[in-house]
């Protein structure tokens, strides 16, 4: 009713070949996005996203429109952006769709930095760009893609590689004049934490190296030994779980900051006890590594170097919180050791969700890496081969093994050793039933042999820097340097605040009630259902109470993350095996991104190829966190969820696993299951927000009141990395400046790429003393940029200074947050942060010299 075919007969073929009859609401979606009309005074601003419900059609329908209606032969070339983890799917939906009567090209794009391209590859791709743009082909790329083109076009550059480099800077000239970019899921592609890093430069070890890691290890002791009586002294605000043996590290989380200032001072004070300085030595010491506010400078000349460098990873861990930021994730959910075997790395790294590893990601403070490391194999425990390990150089390399054996059997409970290995003179390797069923088990969780096995094994070949990085983030993919706009769609408005500058939330009016429309199904009275679990709720015990609730569940959404002790499989079989067998046959769950059905026979099949496909009302289903965004069962009538609350839940999280259950309000209902902390956490914001009395019943205002906090909280934490970027993005405009991005004549010098590549370069190797030496005090968001922002006055651009500052003064709020006293390179470098997750592209594996022999020697 608001087209004509005659006009855009593309969507008129794309309308017959689908069997589909497009709505009105996506036609206006489609022309809204082709030509924004935006009334803005702010001239940065010329690219949009915009918000649009679940289901409504985003990508099965207004992604091909907006393909067919912005390719021209002569002057544009679409670029479709997608998730890399939706690459798959997106790829074989614009195929089938574009490719048959359309006769559209999808032509992938991908780079890495392992693709070491030669210069006439980089033509080879040059001359099918040209040719896509003739021919009215869709290019379907992904953010890493694009980032990785850029770093590598630098990194050729540092190389002196210039006839490649050349050919790469023609290529994004020609992409900045051409390429029209649409962004599927904007609000993960922008997502604020995101950053690409090349890694550059010869590797080096942490500064402190060994003592660095040993020092963790002292550390990480006391906190085993004080984890119980600070568990006592803030229950509401520690997750606490002791250990089944003696040698093994409790289960131990903190909820809050409230808790870490008691454990710092019971840590300092057990820690410098047990050292031989004099009484007012002692002070000045406790007072430098428990306090913010003094300086590496007050040691000086009073205490040996090697002291100051241990003093200064004691207050790393302590005063600048790198433990508060390690003892508040959770261990599978937020980190862990990636198990994929060609990853080849042992250390820990972020994970997007529960058992879902961030790709290529790695946390970007050493500190944090190394606690965080140390925790996951703690809780993990050592595998059969790398106890393996630790026993053949115990035998092989050490001089006294009995020694440090004796060492391994004293740290555990005299009763829990089988009496054959007490003795080292007693163990045998060659032995399979002694080493499989005695000394494995005894020593797998023992703290002594977790760090000797991280002390030979990891560290000494991964807790390495290099001497440079080239970094890229979310404001290079927006650039105002391109001259066609950008659009893109997002499930969710709440990140808006934390859009680069150049690109801005607009919403149809007609849309924005997409939050009020949400928010009204999810308040409901059937939905009104809450049950928080006990402490420490394994997988069994919530399955069992969620099986005996008084409505039958039929879908767990679990965006809380709550089934920890388990993988998807085992939690769906037990599920099905606790469900009424005349009413429930099968039990539905991923497997990576399958979906696989499991019968009452426990085979598993493809859900698509299964008879479950069609009797989805004898069918349970389990969807783990990162399932919870993305996916479409059309779930039947009647349904009923249980939705997990889990900590840091935010609203667009929230919303996104409320909706799988598509009819929700007319038909589909939730109960919500919150863990023990979530439950406090909701009970004390009821409590603050209330006047008078109140009543401990939880409803869904509670619920939301919650999901808004932490989504306010989320915000706030990401403001900081916002505006940081801004300025690592200016310091990369001003590194361009001599390139002309419109002028297609502009020849690339050698020495212009040179210069280039040279200012592009930021120091990666940061030592103790520049990150943990200087005082720190507390600033608002606004007060900490501001400065920042004056001491750059050489390459910034007034406009973008002028716009962050604004946000962070209206945002950032009285909120203050410890910042170093430093000058603004170091400030730079350092608040990059303990909580930065960056995706890292390490230089690809170098191919050794050839030996030769010399002549004289074959004499």
């Amino acid at each position: 009713s608001n087209w004509i075919p005659s006009e855009h007969v593309p969507w008129l073929i794309l309308e017959l070949e689908m069997n589909i009859t497009i709505r009105e609401i996506q036609i206006k979606v489609a022309n809204h996005m082709m030509k924004p009309n935006m009334t803005t005074d702010n001239s940065t601003v010329k690219s949009i996203v915009m918000q649009m419900n679940m289901g409504e059609g985003k990508t099965s329908v207004i992604l091909p429109m907006l393909a067919l209606s912005l390719c021209s032969s002569s002057s544009s070339l679409v670029r479709i952006v997608a998730l890399k983890s939706l690459f798959p799917v997106n790829y074989q939906s614009l195929r089938y769709k574009l490719g048959g009567l359309l006769n559209r090209r999808v032509l992938p794009f991908a780079c890495r930095r392992d693709m070491n391209f030669t210069n006439e590859q980089i033509k080879q791709i040059f001359n099918r760009l040209q040719q896509g743009l003739h021919s009215c082909d869709v290019i379907l790329t992904s953010p890493e893609d694009i980032l990785s083109f850029d770093l590598l076009t630098i990194d050729k550059c540092r190389r002196n590689e210039f006839d490649t480099s050349r050919s790469m800077l023609t290529i994004q000239r020609w992409l900045k004049t051409y390429a029209r970019d649409v962004l599927d899921e904007s609000d993960e592609i922008l997502h604020v934490k995101y950053q690409l890093i090349y890694t550059v430069g010869g590797q080096q070890q942490v500064d402190g190296g060994a003592e660095r890691w040993k020092t963790i290890q002292s550390i990480l002791e006391l906190v085993k030994k004080h984890a119980a009586s600070i568990s006592k002294c803030f229950s509401k605000e520690v997750c606490y779980k002791s250990a089944e043996r003696k040698s093994a590290f409790p289960q131990f989380r903190l909820q809050s900051h409230q808790p870490f200032p008691q454990l710092c001072q019971n840590i300092a004070n057990d820690w410098i006890n047990n050292r031989n300085y004099r009484h007012a030595d002692k002070q000045i010491i406790l007072s430098f590594i428990l306090k913010t506010n003094s300086s590496v400078e007050n040691l000086n000349n009073k205490f040996s170097d090697n002291d100051i460098q241990l003093f200064l990873i004691i207050r790393g861990l302590l005063s600048s919180e790198v433990l508060l930021i390690a003892f508040k994730k959770r261990y599978r959910v937020n980190y862990g050791v990636n198990p994929n075997i060609y990853f080849n790395r042992l250390m820990a790294v972020p994970f997007r969700a529960k058992d879902i590893v961030a790709d290529r990601t790695e946390f970007g403070h050493p500190d944090v890496a190394l606690v965080l490391t140390h925790l996951s194999y703690y809780y993990s425990g050592l595998n059969d081969e790398q106890l393996t390990q630790c026993f053949n150089r115990l035998i092989a390399e050490e001089t006294d093994p009995a020694s440090i054996y004796d060492q391994w059997i004293l740290y555990e409970k005299d009763d829990d050793i089988p009496t054959n290995i007490k003795q080292w003179k007693g163990v045998n390797l060659i032995d399979y039933q002694q080493r499989t069923q005695y000394l494995f088990p005894t020593f797998r969780y023992n703290i002594l042999v977790i760090n000797y096995f991280l002390n030979y094994f990891v560290f000494p070949r991964e807790a390495k820097q290099f001497s440079h990085k080239l970094i890229s983030s979310a404001w290079d993919l927006s650039s105002s340097a391109r001259s066609k706009i950008i659009t893109g769609f997002s499930g969710t408005n709440d990140t808006q605040l934390l859009l680069p500058i150049h690109i801005l939330q607009y919403d149809l009016s007609e849309l924005q009630k997409t939050d009020a429309i949400v928010v009204n199904n999810l308040l409901q009275a059937e939905n009104e259902n809450y049950q928080f679990l006990p402490i420490n709720a394994t997988s069994n015990e919530i399955l069992n109470q969620i099986v005996k609730h008084k409505e039958r569940i039929n879908v767990i959404l679990d965006v809380g993350a709550l089934f920890i002790d388990g993988n998807n499989q085992d939690i769906a079989i037990k599920w099905l095996h606790l469900s009424d067998k005349n009413k429930i046959d099968y039990a539905v769950y991923f497997d990576s991104d399958s979906i696989i059905v499991c019968d009452r026979q426990f085979h598993h099949h493809r859900f698509e190829i299964s008879p479950a496909s069609e009797r989805l009302d004898r069918c349970v289903f389990y969807l783990d966190e990162i399932h919870t965004r993305g996916t479409d069962f059309k779930f039947p009538k009647g349904f009923r969820a249980a939705l997990t609350l889990g900590n840091g839940l935010t609203k667009d999280r929230f919303v996104q696993a409320a909706m799988r259950m598509r009819k929700l309000g007319n038909g589909h209902s939730l109960t919500f299951w919150s863990s023990y902390e979530v439950h406090q956490q909701i009970t004390q914001l009821k409590k603050n927000s209330s006047q008078g009395n109140i009543n401990n019943f939880i409803t869904l205002i509670d619920i939301l009141r919650w999901v808004y906090e932490n989504t306010v909280h989320s915000t706030w934490n990401g403001l900081h990395h916002w505006a940081a970027q801004s300025l690592s993005f200016q310091r990369k405009v001003a590194a361009f400046r001599n390139i002309l991005w419109t002028d297609h004549h502009q020849l690339f010098t050698d020495t212009m790429m040179e210069e280039l590549a040279r200012e592009c370069l930021e120091p990666e190797i940061i030592g103790l003393i520049r990150m943990y030496g200087a005082p720190k005090v507390l600033q608002t968001l606004f007060e900490i940029h501001s400065a920042r922002y004056e001491l750059n006055n050489d390459y910034l651009s007034r406009e973008i200074q002028e716009t962050v500052l604004k946000r962070l003064k209206d945002y950032g709020g009285t909120k203050q947050r410890l910042s170093q006293l430093l000058d603004e390179e170091q400030q730079r470098e350092l608040e990059q942060e303990l909580e930065e997750e960056r995706q890292l592209a390490r230089p690809p594996p170098v191919k050794p010299c050839q030996p030769i022999l010399h002549e004289q020697i074959k004499r």
